[in-house]
């Protein structure tokens, strides 16, 4: 089988099973396509050019991986590197001395915490001109791509091995970071939440409790659930935490989602489909 950057991941493990633990074993991030449910979902949507980028890797690496399976790998000008980083240039905004706020979230990931609700809150604390650097292990593409929806200019670049800093710029233009109707998340208090949970039907309410399940059983469980919801249905999601890679993975899929941080290990989610 031919195969570039373009070659959908699908694709490839329709060709040759033995793909997915290849691929799984270019980078840590890239792991999650042996769970089936988010292969199921992602493979048919995703490139190979597109996994490098969520993978913080290059697609060379790629190639790498596949070519010893029996693929061919065809020339492309644009080959190279799909690489985030050297792909944008520094922007004139750009200043290390410049930076008010840096927030390193790999502490708060590795005990399970979601650093979304520090990070939006840190970003509207910034005065005009003030730059918020968030620090993580790999390059944050669904919250880069939220801040850019907001019109928050932004920045990535590797900052040493196995770190890679992003910035976020506090201009005259940007939009509120705070959820409003047209984002796809808000976290709202009790009494809305409750609201909206009362205004549902029960005929139409699918409720599931995770909340004691090992991991990665609620992702693939609650993915699940959502592939079967019917017309005017709505997942009602009890858990342990907030399911910060559950919110990636549903990134720019057509999901409303409520979330009410009860206190700590216990969140509830409205899930709606957007007709």
């Amino acid at each position: 089988m031919r195969i570039n950057q373009h070659t959908k991941i699908s694709e490839l493990i329709s060709y040759n099973v033995l793909s997915i633990e290849a691929i799984a074993a270019i980078a840590k991030p890239l792991r999650k396509i042996r769970i089936p449910v988010l292969r199921r979902i992602l493979a048919p949507r995703v490139s190979i050019g597109e996994a490098a980028k969520i993978g913080g890797c290059s697609v060379a690496d790629f190639r790498a991986a596949l070519v010893p399976l029996g693929f061919v790998w065809m020339s492309d000008e644009a080959e190279k590197t799909i690489n985030l980083f050297d792909a944008v240039e520094r922007p004139s905004w750009m200043d290390e001395a410049a930076v008010t706020v840096i927030l390193d979230v790999r502490p708060l990931l590795e005990v399970g915490q979601d650093p979304l609700k520090d990070i939006f809150q840190l970003y509207r604390s910034l005065a005009a001109g003030g730059i918020l650097c968030i620090s993580n292990s790999f390059v944050p593409t669904p919250l880069i791509r939220r801040m850019e929806d907001r019109k928050v200019p932004s920045y990535t670049h590797e900052w040493a091995e196995g770190e890679f800093r992003s910035y976020f710029y506090k201009n005259d233009t940007a939009l509120s970071v705070q959820p409003a109707e047209d984002d796809y998340i808000s976290f709202v208090p009790k009494e809305l939440f409750e609201q909206k949970l009362a205004s549902l039907s029960p005929l139409h309410l699918v409720t599931l409790d995770v909340s004691e399940l090992p991991m990665p059983q609620p992702m693939e469980l609650i993915l699940e659930a959502l592939t079967q919801l019917k017309a005017d249905d709505v997942a009602y999601i009890k858990h342990r935490k907030i399911p910060l890679h559950l919110l990636e993975e549903l990134d720019h899929l057509s999901y409303r989602i409520f979330i009410y941080d009860r206190h700590p290990g216990e969140v509830h989610l409205l899930i709606y489909p957007v007709k």
